[in-house]
């Protein structure tokens, strides 16, 4: 009877005709042929009070007929299999409702992938994860949908987006948990997503590494190939990356082909498997940045938007989010507090409040993460070294630090790193948030920022006892004029004094005629006069190379010496940068022995390209309580680009033309108002008449 019994779950549980056998022994199933092999039943795929329902309502049925199989106990069977199905059904939808994903319970190996519900959970999980930019993942979600609806070729890419927006606003995590949920649904093919960091090609002959990289990428099986830093890498790898978002291939320079897993130039067609470009055929496919659109068409050109099927942006968090988020990061640090440590964490508004306030510009919500890491280190610290035993703790806030109060045989303890002071956070992230502001400029802005990073480091090694090392600061930065290095070299003053660095951050602007005097004995008092006013800041030095004019300046080179010398006496309170052109740069380092290795900081200043010209002019309009009439925008691009290939090219990348283009529009705008009827003019609008087109 049991072997009865295992045939007919077996048919039920996998959807087919129920077939029952003769009671009399050796008889032959009907309408099936004989067994050679043992039958192993199914109806292990399925546990819990769902499969002792049937199987007790059968044994029911079975034990009041015996061994006779009639039709009212296929007619039981039958009702038994509807009443499972439809309980199964109710059991699906409770869940889908909680968020849970029902793949696992819903879906064998081989069974069809209900691709709504699969697209549904993969929302719920992004959204649980990413908090405060639902639009943008309804976004998202339309880029993965969108090969299932529209259709693909097999050559080509599923889909081609553009994920942009603020730093740490969640882009990566989103891109990684769309993927990664689809994949273990059975929708996509895998749940891997693979990043190429575009910064690794900068040098020149970077383009076959960057092919070596994408080969692998492509063959690793990720179902989602992720590009960022486009702006950081060479100009030839730049060209290969627009050619896969237009064509969904890469151009190859030569021919290759793959050996042992790698792919070989082999220059020739004549090798078997012979390749001339490389495919990203059945991958999502998408670039990461936090550049403007404009950006994208100055690199990449038009065709690079046209071919795009998305693109997804984030939004600067609002409060409310910024709360959320804290929230769940300390929720997040309760339970690691209670699981490893043996600690019962509470936390008020307060600390919520307190711990969304350590959000900056630069890193998003990972700030939030890292504080709420800091308390955890600590705390663990305190477990390992007090061998603290179960404890209650709470999270305070003082002086707009978070710590940690636990109690512990009636004695309160308060641990975390205290904060220097509130208006210090509020000194960086103001600085921060300006240098965010200054259009392009992206290498300058990451190594200014990446200053306190090194800075925080070495503070932590002293505190530790280890060796720290006191890392020169001085700069040198190189560009044509107007590129902004004068404004930059402000922003570092403050920025050098906001993260401890410098204790007065003032910027002392000098130039050869500050430095050299016209008569022996004038040049050194006059060098010494610029440096200690600059002692606890920044001394900039604007056309340095005019400093040297030859081994014959003897003026020149004494104001060098004597700069030379202040910086060695005040290598920890004062940081010196100069500024002129590349060339003329390089050449004013051989000046003296000393120089080069007092600056290992070379930092170039690259033209503005056309479309940041433009963006640039919109700022300097709003700055002067302007507006700038949205048909000005294409003829300024146009009027730009020529400037950049007709004119000095000194200053065809030049703000100053920016803003000598705006000073012209404003004359002419006070112009054209004076000559409107008072009823029709707009004292605040800029159009395209007034910039001359």
């Amino acid at each position: 009877m049991k072997n009865d019994i295992d045939a007919i779950l077996d048919s039920m549980f996998r959807g087919g005709r129920l077939h029952f056998k003769s009671s009399q022994p050796g008889e032959k199933e009907r309408g099936e042929k004989p067994r050679t092999a043992p039958h192993t039943p199914r109806v292990r795929t399925l546990r819990g009070p769902l499969v002792d329902r049937c199987t007790c309502g059968f044994m029911d049925a079975v034990e009041r007929t015996g061994d006779s199989l009639s039709e009212s106990l296929q007619a039981s069977l039958e009702r038994l299999t509807q009443e499972a199905k439809a309980d199964m059904a109710d059991l699906e939808r409770h869940l889908r409702q909680d968020g849970v994903d029902t793949t696992a319970v819903s879906r064998n190996a081989g069974d069809p992938v209900d691709l709504e519900l699969a697209f549904q959970v993969a929302r719920q999980e992004a959204g649980a994860l990413v908090l405060g930019q639902e639009e943008f993942l309804d976004g998202l979600l339309i880029a993965f949908k969108r090969p299932f609806v529209a259709g693909t070729r097999e050559d080509r890419p599923l889909c081609r987006a553009v994920v942009s927006g603020p730093h740490g606003t969640g882009r990566h995590s989103a891109l990684r948990c769309f993927t990664a949920s689809l994949g273990r649904q059975g929708a996509l093919k895998s749940p891997k997503t693979a990043l190429l960091d575009l910064s690794r090609y900068s040098a020149t002959g970077s383009e076959k590494l960057f092919i070596q990289d994408f080969y692998a990428a492509v063959k690793s099986g990720a179902a989602a190939l992720v590009l960022e830093h486009w702006e950081k890498c060479h100009t030839g790898v730049l060209s290969m990356v627009a050619s896969l978002f237009r064509e969904g291939e890469i151009p190859l320079p030569s021919r290759y082909a793959e050996q042992k897993g790698m792919l070989v130039e082999i220059g020739t067609a004549l090798v078997p498997g012979a390749v001339s470009t490389l495919s990203a055929g059945g991958k999502y496919l998408f670039l990461l940045t936090d550049q403007p659109a404009s950006k994208l068409v100055d690199a990449f050109g038009a065709p690079f938007l046209a071919a795009l099927d998305d693109q997804c942006q984030t939004k600067p968090f609002t409060r409310q989010s910024l709360e959320e988020i804290a929230r769940r990061e300390l929720e997040d640090l309760a339970a690691r507090c209670q699981k490893q440590l043996q600690m019962k964490l509470s936390f008020d508004g307060a600390a919520v409040s307190a711990l969304a306030d350590r959000f900056t510009p630069d890193q998003g919500a990972f700030a939030l993460k890292e504080s709420a890491d800091g308390l955890y280190r600590t705390l663990s610290e305190e477990k390992l070294r007090k061998s603290l035993g179960p404890v209650e703790g709470r999270v305070l806030v003082e002086e707009g630090a978070l710590l940690v109060e636990y109690v512990q045989a009636g004695l309160a303890t308060r641990v975390g790193r205290k904060a220097d002071s509130s208006a210090r956070d509020a000194a960086v992230a103001a600085v921060r948030e300006e240098l965010a502001q200054i259009v392009g400029l992206q290498p300058v802005k990451d190594y200014i920022l990446s200053l306190e990073d090194n800075f925080k480091i070495q503070q932590l090694r002293r505190e530790r006892g280890l060796k720290a090392d006191s890392p020169s600061m001085h700069m040198i930065f190189t560009g044509n004029p107007g590129t902004g290095k004068t404004t930059v070299a402000r922003i570092v003053s403050r920025y050098l004094k906001a993260i401890g660095v410098l204790e007065g951050g003032q910027l002392v602007e000098v130039t050869r005629g500050d430095l050299v005097g016209q008569y022996v004995g004038h040049t050194a008092p006059l060098t010494q006069k610029a440096i200690q006013s600059a002692l606890g800041g920044v001394l900039f030095i604007d056309e340095a190379y005019s400093l040297y004019r030859g081994k014959d300046d003897s003026f020149g080179l004494e104001a060098i010496d004597t700069l030379v010398k202040g910086m060695e006496d005040h290598r920890d309170d004062l940081v010196v940068i100069l500024a002129g052109y590349s060339r003329e740069m390089e050449e004013f380092l051989t000046a003296n022995s000393g120089l080069r290795s007092r600056f290992p900081n070379i930092i170039e200043f690259p033209d503005y390209t056309s479309g940041e010209l433009v963006e640039i002019t919109k700022s300097i309009v709003a700055s002067k309580g302007y507006r700038l009439a949205p048909a000005c925008e294409i003829p300024l691009l146009a009027y730009y680009q020529r400037q950049q290939q007709e004119g000095d090219p000194r200053t065809n990348g030049n703000g100053r033309m920016a803003r000598n283009k705006v000073e012209e529009a404003v004359i002419a705008c006070s112009r054209r108002n004076v000559r409107t009827p008072e009823a029709q003019r707009d004292l605040e609008l800029l159009l395209p008449e007034d910039f001359g087109f």
